[in-house]
């Protein structure tokens, strides 16, 4: 009788599955052994390189059914991103088991993100009949710590720091009940056998552990104090978001003068969110979103100054929200961190960085592996763009094939690392800038744990064109081959990426503050007519001076100086600032302006703070962007009107000259228009002229990227005038459009160049 045969009559047949994707660490294996369970078929489930395995042998029909029901069993969370079916011998198998995945060398499967403490466990938390009543590190196989905790793949409670958390006997009932939400939960524990929460106070003092610990922070927190708390990824700093005291001292102590702080809150305390905010605010993922100042009532002004939106998040783990219901307030929850420093995450050495900040630490003895920060998103144009690629969205698997393993470092700023180990290609986490010693130590210590976390040998090290960022000596240092990629480039490709256009000519428009051009000079407003290895620069900013280089970027008055005595010479001017600024140091800045001494730029994200300087009467900016912010925060939704932007054509590469628009703020200033009105027509004026080079090339799909398309007043109005544009428009999205995304273009540019130069050695 033929194998066909014995399977009409029922005998048993085999099958094997293969998922790829994002199917470790989020309860893949458990649904499997539910499902196969429920169909009374036998075999096997295991994580492996490339995502998970599965073999099943039973009646024919049995598995039939387990096929078309797999994807639909799997966890919301999985995303599947390829299956292989084959049929298979019968091993003779009885009953069906989880079986566990060898370490891997080179792993091909995404590693899981860390994910937001879930509805189920936060009512666990709050039942007082339950057994884990209290208990702030309550988890399942939908929620809780991944990436943070492992140390290998696949992702196994053995190779992560829950290691040491041998489960009680109640847990381990649980871990092997396929039908229990913690069935194979690698983060499964309770108040027996999981982590334990401790205070202690400045001087190290033990203030109570546990249910004893939440309620001394809450004690601080009400009287006014700061609260320093060990989160998924690291430290944060905690104080009531509705006292301006508490918020000044935050601040003070933390050494950030006027930065946004973010702010932890439930979803009860919003009023009338929008709903694409709100699903992003109750994701998983669980980032910090930005909206509107007005659906957070009774903050201290301080939180935001300036700013017409302010950046929420909802509880992340049950401690979160324990302290969040005693507290009773929505509270800051910030970077565990002193202004321009690392993100602490080890327990003795944030004790010692953060007790002159914080009035109670409180630690647990879980270790942080991988430290990470949160993330943050914006909704702009109907999308949501990741401003900052931490927890629950990185490493971010990128849709690139890449021969070789490559490294990719970035730029200065906003860094993150993005590699290839010949298996997948990666975005890592948001690292941060690189201005000072711990923070150079920090992405050194970062860039070997995750290439130990994929097994990368890097063949290439691929760098920004920039000769003096601390990446590029580095790189130099390494003794490996180094590919040097221009900065606005690789923000265009990282753009391409996003969308699957990595085979197009596009046109790339890169707006940002800095970026080091194949001329030796400062770019940052251009129009690049790219591929994935290469470009030419079609259009660009008119250039200008920056008074005092980095000096003007603290100080943008000098920009609009420098602007003023361009476009109206410089007794103009001199009449700008002068009630503001000691007469010497005006004059010096000008004759460098006017005699062109200072360093030249074409940087859109300068002209923003030069136009911030001149409309609202700033001198000085405590961090890159915030002139730009508070114009866009500024502008008037309801203003009409526009400024002169014009694009001269008389050379080989277009130039916009600003020099009518900078004229007529003046005029609008002297005629007292408003500065809300002014500020709408400044950005009106800049998507005109993007929307005008746009329209000169209609065969091409429009890329916006660099972090002035952060800006959403900016982006929505141009999302308007290139509506009629004959090709796609590929806005930023899940890839950061500031340099934190500027590595994923890196790794782009790289595959693509090492493509062709293989293509042209092989013999035709």
């Amino acid at each position: 009788m033929t194998e066909t045969d014995l399977a009409a009559n029922g005998a048993p047949v085999g099958a094997t599955f293969r998922l790829e994707g994002l199917v470790q660490g989020i309860g893949v294996r458990p649904a499997i052994v539910r499902l196969a369970s429920a169909l009374a078929l036998s075999g096997t489930v295991a994580n492996n390189a490339v995502g998970v395995d599965i073999h099943v042998e039973g009646r024919p029909p049995d598995v039939s059914s387990f096929a078309d029901r797999l994807l639909q069993s799997l966890p919301d969370a999985a995303r599947v991103d390829a299956v292989h079916q084959a049929p298979s011998a019968i091993t003779g198998a009885v009953g069906f088991h989880l079986l566990f995945a060898p370490g891997m060398d080179r792993p091909a499967t995404p590693v899981p993100h860390d994910l937001a403490v879930c509805d189920a466990c936060l009512a666990e938390v709050s039942d007082s009949a339950d057994r884990r009543e209290g208990y702030s590190f309550t988890s399942c196989t939908k929620c809780g710590p991944r990436y943070s905790i492992i140390r290998t793949m696949p992702y196994e409670r053995r190779d992560t720091s829950m290691q040491p958390f041998a489960l009680c006997e109640r847990c381990s009932h649980e871990d092997v009940t396929p039908n229990d939400r913690r069935f194979h939960a690698q983060t499964s524990a309770c108040g027996e056998c999981g982590p334990q929460l401790r205070a202690c106070d400045s001087q190290g003092n033990p203030q109570g552990d546990d249910a004893d610990a939440i309620r001394a922070a809450s004690k601080v927190i009400h009287s006014g104090g700061i609260v320093t708390l060990k989160g998924i990824g690291g430290y944060q700093l905690l104080c009531d978001a509705t006292s301006g005291e508490a918020v000044r001292r935050l601040r003070n102590r933390k050494r950030r003068r006027s930065k946004p702080l973010p702010v932890m809150l439930e979803e009860q305390a919003l009023v009338s969110p929008p709903p694409p905010e709100l699903d992003a605010f109750n994701s998983p993922a669980n980032p910090i979103v930005l909206v509107p100042d007005d659906c957070v009532p009774g903050l201290a002004p301080g939180v935001a100054t300036g700013l017409d939106t302010v950046g929420i998040m909802r509880p992340t783990t049950p401690l979160h929200r324990q302290l969040l219901q005693q507290a009773q307030r929505p509270l800051v929850a910030t970077s565990g961190n002193v202004e321009g420093e690392p993100l602490a995450y080890i327990n003795a050495a944030a004790h010692q960085e953060l007790s002159p900040v914080a009035d109670l630490l409180l630690h647990h003895d879980r270790e942080i592996v991988r430290p990470i920060d949160d993330s943050v998103v914006r909704i702009i144009a109907g999308r949501e763009v990741t401003i900052r690629a931490g927890r629950g969205i990185a490493p971010l698997p990128l849709k690139l094939h890449c021969d070789g393993q490559l490294l990719a470092i970035g730029g200065h700023q906003k860094v993150a690392l993005a590699l290839s180990n010949g298996e997948q290609c990666v975005l890592g986490p948001h690292i941060g800038n690189l201005d000072t010693a711990p923070a150079r130590q920090r992405f050194e210590e970062q860039t070997r744990q995750l290439m130990q976390l994929y097994g990368c040998r890097p063949e290439r090290i691929v760098r920004d064109l920039h000769p003096d960022y601390f990446t590029t000596r580095w790189a130099a240092e390494q003794g490996t081959e180094q590919l040097a990629v221009q900065h606005h480039h690789a923000h265009v490709v990282a753009g391409m990426l996003e969308h699957g256009w990595l085979d197009r000519t596009v046109l790339g428009v890169a707006f940002d503050g800095t970026g080091y051009g194949t001329d030796g000079t400062i770019w940052g407003g251009e129009f690049l007519v790219a591929t994935a290895g290469r470009f030419h620069r079609a259009a660009s900013l008119r250039q200008f001076v920056l008074p005092g280089g980095e000096q003007a970027v603290r100080q943008p008055w000098r920009i609009a100086v420098a602007l003023v005595a361009d476009a109206c010479g410089r007794d103009r001017a001199a009449q700008l600032f002068k009630a503001k600024i000691p007469e010497e140091q005006l004059q010096s800045t000008i004759d460098v302006a006017a005699r062109g001494l200072g360093a030249q730029t074409s940087s859109m994200g300068r002209l923003f703070d030069g136009a911030a300087a001149l409309i609202l009467g700033l001198t000085d900016a405590s961090f890159e962007g915030e002139p730009a912010m508070q114009l866009e925060a500024a502008s008037d939704p309801e203003a009409d009107g526009t400024y002169e932007l014009t694009i001269d054509d008389s050379t080989t590469m277009l130039r916009i000259d600003w020099r009518p628009m900078i004229q007529q703020i003046l005029r609008d200033r002297e005629a007292g228009i408003p500065t809300g009105t002014m500020a709408t027509r400044f950005h009106r004026a800049v998507a005109t002229a993007v929307s005008g080079i746009a329209a000169r090339f209609p065969q091409s799909p429009v890329v916006p990227s660099g972090g002035c398309f952060q800006n959403r007043v900016l982006s929505e109005m141009l999302a308007a005038m290139l509506e009629g544009h004959p090709q796609p428009v590929g806005w930023p999205g899940r890839i950061p459009p500031n340099d934190g995304g500027l590595a994923a273009g890196q790794l782009a540019i790289a595959a693509a160049r090492l493509a062709d130069a293989n293509n042209s050695e092989r013999p035709r």
